[in-house]
């Protein structure tokens, strides 16, 4: 079997990785067969790594995306080498570039409640895209989790729903009274259409919808609310942790929310909230805003 279909069957069988992050491998790994144009993967040196590096840095890519197709092609000789399939890891002396420090963009509660108020509920499509608004933020799901969610893994009595992460790991999150009301609008309006889909997020014809979809209805109610920033799926799902930490809730519960394996994933939200307790600060405490104003005075006098 060809080296990288070996690899991607150990990602889905062996490590139970779920289709989404299969797919980012083989997107990855996809380059990197490209560039070695015919060349047998288990002949790689070291050379032939850094010129596909140096390939990839003339393609001005993002950190992010950078360090995905690095870590990607190092998954990859990892796993070859522990099959036996090469003496040498030719990845071994590659370092990932450094991570973009930048902190994630959030929505104030007053530009979420914008949003979901741009959305009109006398219609199936309002009605759920109303639901699909509110449990993104109300539950911190990705976009795949949302995507993936089935009718019969929300329960409605307790305020609970369960979706399955990276990694197809499962989790319960819970949902309050007001994603409780719009979830119920919208199975309502669902049973009068007929839709009997196993999936709980549908197009009129029954058929499951994709996450590129709920990119574009996120885009279209943001833009109807006026709201400048670019607003993706993601951005709840940051809003949500970000605002839960504000109000006092504690990192290991918020870890548990979102599904983070690692506690050092979330923790960055509590930079995150610290930076907007340094803004709130500078914009509000009337010492500062008053020797602010002083240093401006005299600016202005010189």
């Amino acid at each position: 079997m060809d080296p990288f279909e070996n690899f991607f069957y150990f990602l889905e069988v062996e490590r139970e990785y779920s289709k989404n992050t299969i797919s980012a491998y083989k997107n990855d790994l996809r380059s990197f067969k490209e560039f070695l144009n015919g060349k047998d993967p288990l002949m790689v040196t070291k050379r032939d790594i850094f010129e596909f590096l140096m390939k990839l840095s003339k393609r001005r890519l993002k950190p992010t995306t950078l360090r995905r197709k690095i870590s990607s092609v190092r998954s990859f000789y990892a796993f070859l080498l522990k099959e036996g399939k090469i003496e040498n890891d030719p990845t071994v002396d590659i370092s990932l570039p450094k991570k973009d420090k930048r902190l994630p963009e959030v929505l104030s509660l007053e530009e979420i409640e914008k949003i979901l108020n741009a959305i009109p509920e006398n219609s199936f499509r309002g009605k759920r895209d109303r639901a699909i608004v509110e449990l993104l933020y109300s539950c911190g799901l990705r976009v795949s989790e949302l995507t993936g969610l089935r009718v019969k893994d929300i329960d409605m009595k307790n305020g609970f729903l369960k979706c399955f992460g990276k990694g197809s790991k499962e989790r319960i999150v819970p949902f309050g009274e007001r994603a409780k009301d719009v979830l119920k609008k919208y199975l309502e309006e669902r049973e009068k259409k007929g839709i009997t889909s196993e999936y709980l997020f549908v197009s009129r014809k029954g058929e499951r919808i994709l996450r590129q979809f709920i990119n574009a209805i996120l885009n279209k109610y943001a833009k109807k609310a006026r709201i400048r920033k670019k607003v993706h799926p993601h951005m709840l799902r940051h809003s949500f942790a970000t605002h839960l930490l504000e109000r006092g809730a504690d990192l290991r519960s918020v870890q548990e929310l979102l599904g983070h394996v690692d506690i050092s994933t979330t923790q960055i939200y509590t930079h995150l909230t610290k930076e907007r307790l340094r803004e709130v600060y500078l914009s509000s405490h009337p010492l500062w805003r008053k020797e602010n104003g002083n240093k401006k005075s005299h600016s202005s006098n010189s």
